[in-house]
């Protein structure tokens, strides 16, 4: 037991001994800015840290960086006019030395100077325009568009630019082999003089499953001549087709077209005629007809 008090009392003194001795490191400083009023936006990205390099006793060190968050305050009225807030590199160390002690030395500086844009005009309202390509998984499929969250931001900047300003559009996003709805959030794309809030939006992209689906349609005579009729038999011939889950229950038959073609009746073989798909929703996939020729009979009026 004296000896374990022995090797705490050196290992004491070695820590007041080591904590007076000269010593560096480096530190994230938070940058605020205080006294904004709440008609201001800023236009530039404001930074919320810089890296400082600090040389001081070890005790400062301690006390200044470690114990505490080092923290840089900018009074927005006294370093902004005009649109700009202007905070030059003796302000900032300057105010370094404030924030670490009359002893500390500021070795190194991750920003030399501050010149932040800003305006107090009201935002405008704009769309957001989605850029997004999506490639759904094999036996899936994209029900819908990509949707925003929120679906509209404001932009801040200059009158003559928001003037120009129609609609904000996402960073291009590319995702492949997409199984489910999914959501993921984008950012706005930067734009000269103007910056849009909120700086990102939250996309849903709407996935389901593919699922089979079997109905009978009726088939239709094109290119009749006048006078003459083609009767069909049958007249109605199974097709399926995949769909979304989501309208598995509806009613799709009668958005599908399906044809024989009158010009086709002297090349036809064996008393058929082929029956063509002439129009169906890009929603429904892998549309086949399931009897690809029926009988025919011409008969004139």
């Amino acid at each position: 037991m004296l000896f374990l008090v022995f090797i705490c009392v050196s290992a004491l003194f070695w820590l007041i001994l080591a904590l007076n001795d000269s010593a560096q490191d480096h530190f994230n400083v938070n940058l605020r800015i205080v006294n904004q009023p709440d008609s201001v936006t800023f236009i530039s990205d404001v930074p919320d840290k810089i890296h400082v390099g600090v040389s001081d006793k070890g005790t400062s060190l301690w006390r200044n960086g470690y114990l505490k968050k080092p923290t840089v305050n900018i009074d927005f009225k006294e370093y902004s006019s005009d649109g700009v807030l202007r905070y030059s590199y003796n302000d900032l160390i300057s105010s370094l030395r404030e924030t670490f002690g009359g002893t500390a030395s500021i070795t190194s500086v991750s920003l030399d100077s501050l010149q932040l844009f800003y305006t107090t005009n009201p935002g405008k309202k704009v769309p957001v325009h989605v850029v997004c390509k999506v490639e759904p998984a094999s036996g899936t499929i994209m029900e819908g568009s990509v949707k925003a969250s929120p679906g509209s931001v404001y932009v801040y900047g200059t009158k003559s630019v928001l003037d120009t300003i129609r609609y904000v559009s996402t960073e291009p996003l590319t995702l492949n082999n997409i199984s489910e709805t999914t959501e993921m959030e984008v950012k706005i794309q930067r734009m000269k003089s103007a910056r849009a809030l909120p700086s990102k939006v939250v996309l849903t992209i709407p996935i389901e499953p593919l699922v089979r689906r079997e109905a009978m349609v009726t088939v239709d005579a094109v290119n009749v001549p006048k006078g003459e009729e083609l009767l069909l038999f049958p007249s109605k011939v199974p097709v399926e087709y995949y769909v979304a889950m989501s309208r598995l229950n509806d009613d799709e038959d009668h958005n599908i077209v399906l044809v024989v073609d009158f010009n086709n009746v002297s090349k036809s073989k064996g008393g058929k005629i082929p029956v063509e798909i002439s129009k169906f929703p890009e929603r429904l996939k892998n549309l086949k007809v399931r009897t690809d020729s029926i009988e025919f009979a011409v008969v004139k009026d």
